[in-house]
């Protein structure tokens, strides 16, 4: 039997409250903890900020029992239990909620579950066995939820691919049985268009169209302790497979989820929900608290559709990336919707200072984290804001080396990376270098930069790009953004962007004093507007790209300048 759909029309009056509620925050700045739950105190001067699932506030349930029993199944994975299957079916089953909004329809939790039945019958038909890589390359939606489910029931390591990925390709590097897509389907391409024939699609809400013909034979071993193998996003470096057991990402679910307050929430979905962040810190929770999930079918980007989906939803929740929320925070009547947030999570990148000021009058949290920590490592308190704050630690050990750079272990840490077409195990009792630089203020952590934002001068002089650009923000508050490079290779320049296109920009002299030793060798402070800044997706300034810019710029100037008439006397 089909699983059933809801049309607009029969929403129940809760699920139909209109509008949010209005704003009456003031929105001046604070550095001081707002005192509601989510404070956490450090353990040692050395290490601090680990709290395991079972010491956090508010009722973690069956996910701790979850995070237990993939815990004590760890060193056995062929025989190891299934953690899921008892929190799966426990919160969807027979249920109304969590629910999946999105496409002008409703899809409840029971219709999530028996849509999941339907892939885990087809699955296990075709032979897809614990281990087994399979790609997951779909939008989100429904079907999406429904396949993760079923994936997640068979024991399977999910391969999470974004919704254009090439299949074929995948197939091969990843060393995947099968793959479950949507392409084509999206754009009204018939199922024939797809040349692989290692391939499920799903058909609405009930189940797949149809079995691939085959599933594909691998070189390689099953990867039973795998989950997830989640791609870095590349905004620092290139990507990276990393490999996320149970254990991983059901330890940051313990930690993370009750301080997040979802339980019978609608939480506004724009994040990728095959990238970490997403998935583990917005999908997952979601899911797993009875909450309504209001899917933006735009991402994020359209920050007018975004308020009309906040106020035809009455929106409680928001987790994003700074870019959205200062998208928003620059829409009319997008502040006031923020401050209606009860609760969520901006992380993915440093939030500049006037944001940070903005923030300070909502209940969101800064989060830090990498794909490589599942994604969880810190969490501020709601409200608690300044200029690249990161939040407190949570759920892992954390310290800060000599040179500045922030390394963190503990369950959250994952277990390997995928290279060359094989899983490369790592120690999960680790110490794992973040390559970030972390300032420490009593609990709370702040970014400074990156291991590799760092440049050699032709003198052999290290200069730490990341760190001098964190300072000027901090001491200057006119300037939004900094960008330091060398122009010559023996000298360096900074690009900034001023808050307010016509304001004074401060002088050579002013920066120079704030610095440090590197003064020395600083030839130039350049104003930059806003349109020449080359971004990533995540909104924080593509360095690589930026740099290229800069070098071109001051050498078509020296180019003009050598080849200028000299004047006569």
């Amino acid at each position: 039997m089909a699983p059933a759909r809801q049309p607009l029309a029969t929403l129940t009056s809760r699920t139909r409250r209109v509008g949010y509620r209005a704003a009456t925050t003031d929105f001046s700045f604070t550095t001081q903890m707002i005192g509601r739950n989510g404070s956490i105190k450090p353990s040692s001067d050395s290490c601090w900020g680990r709290r395991t699932p079972s010491e956090c506030d508010g009722d973690t349930g069956a996910i701790r029992s979850a995070y237990e029993a993939a815990c004590s199944s760890a060193s056995s994975a062929e025989g190891a239990s299934n953690p899921w299957h008892e929190l799966l079916y426990d919160r969807l089953r027979d249920r109304a909620l969590p629910a999946l909004i999105a496409d002008e329809t409703i899809t409840p939790a029971a219709s999530l579950w028996t849509g999941s039945r339907l892939w885990l019958d087809s699955f296990r038909e075709a032979g897809l066995q614990r281990g087994d890589r399979l790609l997951i390359s779909l939008s989100p939606s429904a079907a999406f939820a429904q396949v993760v489910v079923a994936a997640l029931w068979q024991g399977v390591t999910l391969v999470m691919l974004p919704p254009e990925a090439d299949i074929d390709a995948h197939l091969a590097s990843m060393d995947a049985r099968a793959a479950v897509t949507d392409q084509g389907m999206r754009c009204g391409v018939p199922t024939s268009a797809c040349a692989t024939p290692h391939t499920w699609r799903p058909e609405g809400l009930t189940g797949p169209a149809e079995p691939p013909k085959s599933l594909r034979d691998v070189t390689g071993p099953r990867t039973p302790d795998v989950r997830f193998l989640l791609s870095t996003s590349g905004t620092t470096g290139s990507p990276t497979w990393v490999a996320l057991s149970d254990r991983n990402v059901l330890s940051v679910l313990a930690t993370h989820m009750p301080l997040l307050g979802l339980r019978n929430a609608r939480t506004l979905s724009v994040l990728p929900w095959d990238h970490a962040f997403g998935l583990v810190l917005d999908f997952l929770p979601a899911l797993l608290s009875e909450a309504e999930i209001i899917r933006d079918p735009n991402g994020g980007r359209d920050p007018e559709e975004l308020l009309r989906l906040a106020r035809a939803w009455g929106a409680t929740h928001l987790t994003a990336v700074p870019l959205v929320i200062d998208r928003i925070a620059d829409a009319d009547g997008g502040p006031g919707m923020l401050c209606s947030l009860d609760g969520g999570i901006v992380g993915g990148a440093p939030v500049s200072g006037s944001l940070a000021q903005l923030l300070s009058g909502t209940s969101l949290r800064a989060g830090y984290g990498q794909t490589e920590a599942s994604p969880g490592i810190a969490l501020g308190p709601p409200g608690h804001w300044a200029a690249n704050y990161l939040g407190q630690p949570l759920g892992c050990c954390v310290d800060i080396a000599d040179d500045g750079e922030l390394h963190f272990s503990g369950d959250n840490a994952c277990i390997g990376v995928w290279r060359e077409g094989q899983l490369e195990r790592e120690d999960p009792d680790r110490r794992v270098a973040t390559g970030d630089l972390a300032l420490r203020k009593g609990d709370d952590l702040f970014f400074r930069g990156r291991t590799d934002n760092t440049f050699k001068l032709s003198n052999g002089r290290l200069v730490a790009a990341g760190h001098v650009e964190s300072v000027v923000k901090q001491r200057f508050t006119s300037i939004e953004e900094a960008f330091l490079f060398s122009p010559d290779g023996d000298n360096v320049a900074l690009a900034i962007r001023l808050k307010e296109p016509n304001s004074t920009a401060p002088s050579r002299e002013a920066i120079c004093n704030a610095i440090g030793s590197i003064s020395q060798r600083l030839i130039e402070v350049r104003s930059i507007p806003e349109k020449d800044w080359h971004r990533t997706p995540k909104g924080t300034v593509a360095r690589t790209e930026m740099d290229a810019f800069l070098q071109r710029t001051f050498s078509k100037e020296a180019s003009s300048s050598s080849s200028a008439p000299s004047s006569s006397s």
